[in-house]
């Protein structure tokens, strides 16, 4: 009867560390749950122990929404946050779902009455024994990954990084992937300091006008031009263009992809001087950047700071606690504006807020689907929104008396949550790459699909060449028209160059 109850406390205990360890975010590995039973077998002994494991329990237990959706602290994390305003901010924590809340009360009442039954660790033998244990679990990984990595400074920070030790990797990602951050921002802020290096080799023998439209969180299988049977693009559906079928987004976020689409990189590093803006200012082309999203100050964000290149910046959102939900459409007087202010050859670049989560407030007006709940049913509804936005702008554009070229691009898509009933960031899922990019204008008589497998990172010189614009630095590249087949290759959100394929499959659920 002793043997049994023991071993329902053993029991008891493994259920603890799963669950923490789920909780933080983190992979289900061995030495990770033994590292956290013996923690928490440690921690019962003492008054002040109970005390850290309590607050433990509660930590984890904020943390569920988000290691539900997005795993344990990272880089993608971390600038989601940064770059996101207040307002969005706000709209995350209204759009909390139900089950991660009632998860996380779940998880703190379960957590706190299992513990009352685990077994504690007394005797100086039993005591050294675990210590020892804990001690070798501990450091065992770390120790042979720095001497496999031939690591030669920097010791304790390699180590830590290494740990499968959830409490201290928790914290420690909350800080590195804070630091890593503002590191990278600070590198490319201080290209600010730097003029632009572009050695002008083309310039447009005609004044023309290229529409540039940023789309947000769109991925193209949600959409009627790639093939969902619902008709929530009738516009790009059956409009002459080139519509992109391989087309890879740079990144899983607006921060990663956005920087990479408009300025001169090589996947991982950016030039921020050496963006579209310089680039057609340089060529006498008259710039524009009319945005839906956050200016957070100005010069609080990497994309905000490109933004601020332009001769004519126009934000409709400052960013603050006050900014309530402003629709696209907003943005069609200034454009118009833009348009018809002049006969110059102009670069307008139009960054929407689209179907950024939550989808039913970027709706202005009825919902008419009905597909998967109301989340998906609004999502599919903004994308129908985004496709009517771009068929008003392309009709402006058509009024004027010189030639357009109008490029739509999304971001980044997102991954399913919730049996398919809602969508969220998710840098390990293909479809959070898989963008739709649709080119039309004046110049595009037939409507063709393209099928040549092409990466993000060299879209500055596809606006380069619709721009008739270009540079020495661009020169040496092919045209993104051509067909050359681009590897298919994206960064992770973390700065890491992955190949598309080691990411999972995750398709739409008809």
């Amino acid at each position: 009867m002793q043997l049994g109850s023991k071993f329902l406390k053993v029991v008891v205990l493994a259920i603890l560390a799963l669950m923490l360890n789920i909780a933080l975010g983190y992979e289900v590995k061995a030495d990770s749950l033994i590292l956290l039973a013996i923690t928490v077998a440690f921690l019962k002994r003492s008054t002040l122990g109970r005390g850290v494991f309590y607050a433990l329990i509660l930590i984890a237990a904020c943390y569920i929404p988000v290691s539900w959706n997005y795993g344990h602290p990272n880089l993608t994390i971390i600038s989601s946050l940064i770059e996101t305003n207040p307002s969005e901010a706000i709209e995350f924590f209204n759009d909390l779902e139900v089950t991660t809340l009632i998860a996380g009360l779940g998880f703190t009442i379960l957590g706190f009455c299992l513990f009352k039954y685990v077994p504690t660790i007394v005797g100086r033998k039993t005591s050294a024994f675990f210590l020892v244990l804990f001690s070798f679990l501990l450091l065992d990984k770390p120790v042979r990954t720095v001497i496999d990595r031939n690591v030669t400074e920097n010791y304790a920070y390699a180590l830590t990084s290494y740990m499968r030790y959830p409490p201290v990797r928790f914290f420690f990602d909350w800080y590195d992937s804070y630091d890593k951050y503002h590191i990278f921002n600070a590198e490319i802020m201080a290209q600010k300091e730097v003029p632009s290096s572009w050695v002008i080799t083309k310039t447009p023998t005609k004044a023309k006008n290229t529409i540039f439209i940023i789309g947000e969180s769109v991925r193209k299988d949600y959409m009627n031009a790639y093939g969902l049977p619902m008709d929530n693009t009738p516009f790009m559906s059956k409009s002459n263009g080139q519509l992109w079928t391989e087309f890879l987004s740079p990144g899983p976020n607006t921060f990663t992809s956005v920087m990479r689409y408009v300025t001169l990189n090589d996947g991982v590093n950016i030039e921020l001087n050496n963006n579209i803006n310089t680039l057609a200012e340089k060529a006498g082309v008259e710039t524009y950047w009319i945005s839906n999203q956050g200016r957070m100050g100005e010069f609080d964000t990497g994309i905000s700071a490109i933004a601020n290149y332009a001769e004519h910046v126009s934000f409709t959102r400052s960013g603050s606690f006050r900014d309530s939900n402003i629709y696209d459409s907003t943005l069609l007087p200034r454009v118009q504006k833009s348009l018809t202010s002049n006969d110059n050859s102009k670069l307008i670049v139009v960054h929407l807020i689209g179907s950024h989560p939550r989808f039913c407030d970027r709706v202005e007006g009825d919902v008419e689907f009905n597909f998967n709940g109301d989340k998906i049913s609004c999502y599919i509804e903004s994308v129908k929104q985004t496709d009517l936005l771009i068929q008003k702008i392309d009709a402006m554009a058509k009024q004027q008396a010189i030639p357009y070229n109008l490029i739509y691009v999304s971001d980044h898509g997102l991954g399913h949550r919730e049996s398919g009933q809602n969508l969220r960031h998710d840098p390990l899922v293909k479809q959070s790459y898989e963008v739709p990019l649709f080119f039309t204008g004046s110049e595009f008589k037939t409507r063709e699909r393209v099928e040549y497998p092409r990466n993000g990172f060299s879209f500055i010189k596809a606006v380069a060449e619709l721009m008739d614009v270009s540079a020495q630095q661009l020169d040496a590249h092919p045209s993104f028209f051509s067909s050359y087949e681009d590897k298919p290759i994206v960064n992770n959100g973390e700065g890491e160059l992955i190949e598309l394929s080691t990411l999972r499959d995750d398709p739409v659920q008809i």
